[in-house]
């Protein structure tokens, strides 16, 4: 899915006043990274890593496992690429909603696809080979409990389990499955930089997992799809980056006052989540509704209905600062009707 995601930023031409439509840590102090890179620019004249090693190397050190155990992606979108082209053509499991990018990338490399809307671990179809899971999960907001994801590496020890985190430093009761590694090869877990340290632009995430499946995925990737500047970015973040994360907590108790606001709205009813983002249900086409608030307020929200299991009264917003969350909250309780249906395509 080359279009469609949230962040579509890139093709409006409005002013934008506020941004809900992605996932993207959004208080981040990004001066230090900049100066840091400032002084890099330089590597842009030579070819970076094929593979890029050192920051395998950071990574690896960062975990505490060996480099063999990490796999490094342009974003974590190329590794759900890369793990679907390894697999060709197997049986996959995959409970939705969900990040449409695990389901493009399977039919693309001939997948056998089951979804799972209402997901029971304890019934897992005994002939799938792979399983996808985000954790939390997009765009829900769901959290996997730790017991739930041990209990799928163990009971079905010939699947291979992706779990993705992520958002998992958005989410202060979700809890990595990275511990479960040593015990369970059939287990990956995919890591992003792009939302925790905010750097979408880059484009930069990795994999960590039993080294034979790491090699095995390795093959199907191209030298050099990590840039010089995303590999300098990455280490430097992974050594000193960690005063910039987001205080899960505090964002957690933001959300939980944004969504008590917008369920006072009439024809907007936020449903339970465990991270900043999470879904409204809503009386309005919510593609109509995207194009009013635009247009009409220079807000940005997620059109949902694009998700398998939901559809065109669904849509995703991420908890911003309260001055931005007021400009929401004041253009749903304000709309005008009469503006809305000339929206309607």
């Amino acid at each position: 899915m080359i279009h469609g995601h949230g962040d579509d930023l890139y093709r409006s031409e409005n002013r934008i006043k506020a941004n809900f439509s992605t996932n993207v840590w959004y208080e981040a102090d990004t001066r230090p990274l900049c100066d840091f890179l400032s002084h890099h620019l330089e590597e842009i004249f030579h070819y970076p890593e094929p593979d890029a090693g050192s920051f395998r190397q950071v990574a690896a050190t960062y975990h505490g496992v060996a480099p063999e155990q990490v796999l490094v992606g342009n974003g974590a979108t190329e590794l759900f690429y890369k793990i679907a082209h390894a697999f060709a053509g197997h049986r996959t499991l995959i409970p939705i909603p969900a990040f449409m990018e695990y389901e493009d990338a399977c039919t693309l490399y001939n997948h056998h696809i089951q979804y799972a809307e209402h997901l029971d671990i304890r019934h897992i179809p005994k002939d799938i080979d792979l399983m996808f899971i985000c954790n939390p999960n997009n765009p829900n907001g769901r959290i996997w409990e730790f017991g739930e994801i041990e209990a799928l590496v163990r009971n079905y020890p010939d699947m291979v389990l992706v779990v993705d985190e992520s958002f998992i430093h958005f989410a202060p009761d979700a809890v990595s499955a990275l511990s479960l590694l040593p015990a369970h090869p059939n287990l990956l877990v995919v890591k992003s930089m792009t939302k925790c340290y905010a750097i979408p632009g880059l484009r930069l995430g990795y994999m960590l997992g039993n080294p034979a499946i790491i090699e095995n995925i390795a093959c199907f990737g191209q030298p050099w799809s990590v840039n010089a500047l995303a590999i300098e970015a990455g280490k430097y973040l992974l050594k000193n980056g960690e005063s910039g994360l987001p205080d899960a907590g505090c964002l957690k108790i933001r959300q939980q006052e944004f969504a008590a606001q917008l369920a006072r709205i009439p024809g907007f009813r936020p449903l339970p989540s465990g991270t900043s983002f999470f879904l409204i249900e809503t009386d309005y086409d919510t593609r109509t509704l995207k194009k009013y608030l635009l247009q009409e307020c220079g807000l940005l929200i997620r059109d949902a209905s694009n998700f398998r299991g939901l559809d065109a009264h669904y849509f995703r917003i991420n908890t911003l600062t309260d001055d931005k969350n007021r400009l929401l909250l004041d253009a749903l309780q304000g709309i005008d009707k009469m503006k809305l249906i000339r929206y309607e395509s």
